[in-house]
C-alpha cells in the first residue's frame, strides 16, 4: 500500500515528488536551451523550435515553482501539493495539452510560421511582466494572499492597498492574465492565443465580481473608496 504521504495533497512525499519533477523538467530544458544557443551544427529550423520550446518550459516550470515558494513563505500552515497549482483544474490541464499539440503540429507543418521574433519578444515581455506582477502581488499581500477565495474574515485579515495594489486591485490576476496570453504569443500559437484570452477573461469575469462582493462585506468602509480609485487589472471587468 502506498503511504498517505504520497497520496494526500498535504503529504510531504507528494510535495517532494512534485518538486523533483518540476526541478527535473526545468533542468532538462535549461540544458537544452544552453545546447541550442551554443550549437553550431544544428539545423536552423530545429534550432528555432527547440530554443522556443525550451524557453517556454523554463518559464512554465518557474511559474509553478514560484507559486509554491510564495505560499510556503507566507502561509506555511496552508502549503501543500496544491500550492504548485499543477492540479489547478481539468480545464487548465486541457489548455496546457492543447497548446503543446498546437505548437508541435504547426512547428512540423509550418516551421517558418512559428519563428516570429517580434511576436516572441512581445510574448516573452508579457510573460516576464505577468510573472513579476503575480509574484510581486503575493509577496506584497503576504499572509493576506490566498489561492482560494476566503469567505470568512480572519482576525488578522487586512485590505492591502500599497505597492502593486496601489492602482490595481488584483495585481495577481493581472499577472496571470497576461502571463497566460504571453505564453501563447511567445509560442506563436494563434489558435491558443485567442482561446487563452477568451477563457482567462471569462474566468475572471465571474471570479472578480464574486471576490469583490466578499471584500466589500469584509471591509465596508475601506473597499468602496479603494475600488473607486483603482482598476481591476483585467480589461472590461
Amino acid at each position: 500500500m502506498v503511504s498517505i504521504q504520497f497520496t494526500s495533497d498535504v503529504g510531504l512525499g507528494k510535495v517532494a515528488v512534485a518538486a523533483f519533477g518540476i526541478g527535473f523538467v526545468m533542468a532538462v530544458h535549461l540544458c537544452l536551451l544552453f545546447y541550442v544557443v551554443l550549437a553550431t551544427d544544428a539545423g536552423w529550423t530545429y534550432h528555432n523550435a527547440t530554443l522556443q520550446w525550451a524557453v517556454y518550459m523554463v518559464c512554465l516550470t518557474f511559474f509553478h515553482f514560484s507559486e509554491f515558494i510564495s505560499t510556503a513563505a507566507f502561509k506555511p500552515g496552508f502549503v501543500s501539493y496544491e500550492s504548485f497549482l499543477l492540479n489547478h483544474s481539468d480545464a487548465y490541464q486541457v489548455a496546457l495539452f492543447t497548446s503543446w499539440v498546437e505548437y508541435w503540429v504547426e512547428a512540423y507543418f509550418f516551421p517558418d510560421a512559428k519563428f516570429r521574433p517580434l511576436f516572441m519578444w512581445l510574448g516573452l515581455l508579457l510573460v516576464v511582466m505577468g510573472q513579476f506582477f503575480r509574484v510581486g502581488a503575493m509577496w506584497t499581500a503576504k499572509s493576506n494572499f490566498s489561492h482560494r477565495i476566503e469567505i470568512a474574515k480572519r482576525k488578522d485579515h487586512e485590505l492591502i492597498t500599497h505597492g502593486l495594489y496601489t492602482y490595481i486591485r488584483h495585481p495577481s490576476y493581472f499577472g496571470w492574465f497576461y502571463w497566460s496570453i504571453g505564453s501563447q504569443v511567445f509560442l506563436c500559437n494563434p489558435l491558443c492565443t485567442i482561446a487563452y484570452t477568451a477563457a482567462s477573461w471569462s474566468f475572471f469575469k465571474d471570479r472578480i465580481p464574486y471576490e469583490e462582493e466578499i471584500l466589500l462585506d469584509f471591509f465596508p468602509e475601506q473597499y468602496p473608496a479603494y475600488k473607486a480609485r483603482t482598476i481591476s487589472g483585467v480589461p472590461f471587468v
